[in-house]
């Protein structure tokens, strides 16, 4: 049985549009389906955990952008039973460029419904002062967190979607928040025991895949499937040096840089000296001081082609 998990204004209403033709498709080809058309934040999450529920195998599809697919997954409790297939009509689409996934909604969806390769890839969990979170892309606190809460907030952003001109948004408001953003001592407490402290954090991002931010190869090896993350950190660096990386990280030639450490980790503790934002997969479910993560107990099974 195939469930579908739609949200209409993904892409500034692409993702209604899309929905529509998909739809046809289903049913000129009678395939059997659900569908859920989300009109509120957080309904994602709610389906998500009743599908968990069933216990019976089940293909899980979203329409939609990382957003979407991070409250899924936030939803899912249990995935041994679950397949799990994307379409995608977001802005960003990190988890269908770090797994290489089709960007075509016809091509995706035939692959979802004649699957010739599965991966089973890991998710990562979150604890944070107040909240509980899953990421299926990344998660982070600082710079990076604070340009995605600015991002979702921003009207600007669906009226240049409209244009496909989305990430013109994250770069304006990243050169604001270069400007805003604070500085943050920082304590991490990694799986090995190790503990490392630095005093002028910029950000620190845990990778599952190896790019956030609509494009950002912040992590260039890191793959779904490994048994760790892969912790990267900016710190000790100016503004202006971080200007300067920002560019080179979109094609992952930051790696080795000054201030930039990539360290890989099966589960870290991040204590920061103050509240600062927190993002899972581009979301913001608020602010914290101290950041736990580590992977969920279930590795999720993804349609891939």
């Amino acid at each position: 049985m195939y469930y579908f998990v739609v949200n209409p204004v993904s892409g500034c209403g692409r993702g209604k549009n899309i929905w529509k033709g998909l739809r046809k498709a289903l049913d000129r080809r009678g395939v059997c389906y659900e569908s859920f058309v989300l009109r509120h934040p957080g309904e994602a999450r709610e389906i998500a955990a009743r599908l968990c529920t069933l216990r019976r195998p089940l293909t899980l599809i979203v329409v939609g952008g990382d957003g979407t697919i991070n409250e899924v997954v936030s939803g899912l409790s249990a995935c041994a039973h679950i397949t799990f297939g994307c379409i995608p009509t977001g802005s960003g689409n990190d988890f269908v460029r770090g797994l290489g996934l089709a960007k075509d909604p016809s091509a995706a969806l035939d692959a979802i419904l004649h699957p010739q390769t599965i991966r089973s890839i890991k998710l990562g969990t979150i604890r944070g002062d107040g909240f509980a979170r899953s990421f299926a892309v990344s998660c982070g606190i600082g710079f990076d967190a604070a340009v995605c809460s600015e991002v979702n907030r921003s009207r600007v952003k669906d009226l240049l979607n409209w244009f496909r001109l989305g990430k013109l948004v994250y770069t304006g408001i990243a050169l604001r928040q270069l400007a805003a953003s604070r500085f943050s001592s920082m304590t991490l407490v990694l799986d090995d025991g190790r503990s490392l402290s630095y005093d002028r954090v910029f950000f620190a991002a845990v990778m599952n895949m190896a790019y956030e931010g609509g494009g950002f190869r912040f992590a260039p090896d890191q793959r779904p499937e490994d048994d760790t993350f892969t912790l990267c950190i900016a710190e000790g660096i100016s503004r202006l040096r971080v200007l300067s990386l920002l560019p080179l990280a979109l094609l992952g030639r930051h790696v080795g840089r000054r201030g930039v450490h990539l360290i890989p980790c099966r589960s870290v503790t991040l204590q920061a000296d103050g509240a600062r934002f927190v993002h899972t997969d581009g979301e913001t479910p608020g602010t914290s001081r101290t950041l736990t993560v580590q992977a969920h107990t279930d590795l999720l099974r993804v349609i891939t082609r």
